[in-house]
């Protein structure tokens, strides 16, 4: 039995280059999917915030889901990200300072192998197209802050028209940037419902970088343009968030990254002052 094992697990590690196996016959994965887990995060914090500074400790836990597609020549036709239950918590002195939850976000690219516009007409006109095409949505999320103790931010809807260009970038998972669309409630226990809708007045960028087994991760988004409130009317609002991780080592298959974290947000979308934070993170995830 222990020789066919052995065989077993040779054959496995022969089949993924992500599997090695030792002079024992022991298999161990050396990369990691980091799209594709179940995942729990703890850090701090430091924030500054309408003149005012502190620390936190930030908590969260998210499952991931890619599920790309390929065609029948093994090039990706789909790129597909996911995050369900996405939950974020920040601790000041053991007491709860914010909470944020989106019950569902996912990011669609459609990759062609030549991507094209085509006028229709009795004679038919196709341009090459330097861009692939996709679509980013964000659904039912929750947003509560100590200092805001009575109210609350719900996320009805934001999604992204997305132009990509990860295609003509080495080493770039997506490259995108589009307009965006939202509609967002200010709820408050003594004051009516506030509306914020971006009618596609505002835009966004979506970066996201990898390395081949997955040991670097690199991430930029930002988002800009003016909301409507009603009432109140419009008015402007900027946020962008810089991350950057790095696998440090395996415990059992499971990856543990140390991350750092850079972010700031201004304006219509929230009703906090302008704030800047920077985070220093551990991650540790479920094997692909």
């Amino acid at each position: 039995m222990i020789p066919a094992a052995a065989l077993l697990c040779a054959l496995a590690a022969a089949g993924d280059p992500c599997l090695v196996t030792d002079e024992a016959g022991r298999t161990f994965r050396t990369c990691f999917d980091p799209g594709h887990r179940l995942e729990a995060a703890a850090g701090v914090r430091a924030a500054s915030a309408g003149g005012a500074r502190g620390g936190a400790l930030d908590l969260s836990a998210a499952w991931r889901w890619r599920g790309d597609t390929r065609g029948q020549g093994g090039a990706v036709e789909w790129l597909r990200d996911q995050a369900v239950l996405a939950l974020d918590a920040a601790l000041v002195a053991g007491a709860a300072e914010e909470a944020r939850a989106v019950a569902w976000r996912g990011t669609f690219v459609r990759r062609l192998a030549e991507p094209f516009i085509l006028l229709p007409g009795p004679r038919p006109v196709r341009f090459p197209f330097p861009f692939d095409v996709g679509m980013a949505v964000e659904a039912a999320g929750v947003r509560w802050e100590r200092t805001r103790e009575r109210e609350a931010e719900l996320t009805v809807l934001r999604s992204t028209l997305l132009l990509d260009v990860a295609r003509h970038l080495g080493g770039v998972r997506r490259a995108a940037f589009g307009p965006a669309l939202a509609y967002d409630l200010w709820l408050g226990r003594d004051a009516a419902p506030v509306h914020v809708i971006v009618p596609f007045t505002g835009a966004a960028l979506d970066l996201v970088a990898e390395s081949a087994g997955g040991l670097w991760v690199g991430a930029l988004t930002a988002r800009a343009g003016a909301a409507l409130r009603v009432p109140g009317g419009f008015a402007g609002y900027a946020a962008a968030a810089l991350s950057v991780e790095r696998v440090l080592m395996a415990v059992n298959d499971r990856p543990v990254a140390l991350g750092l974290r850079l972010s700031g947000e201004h304006g219509a979308t929230g009703r906090a002052p302008t704030r800047v934070e920077a985070g220093l993170v551990v991650r540790v995830t479920s094997p692909r």
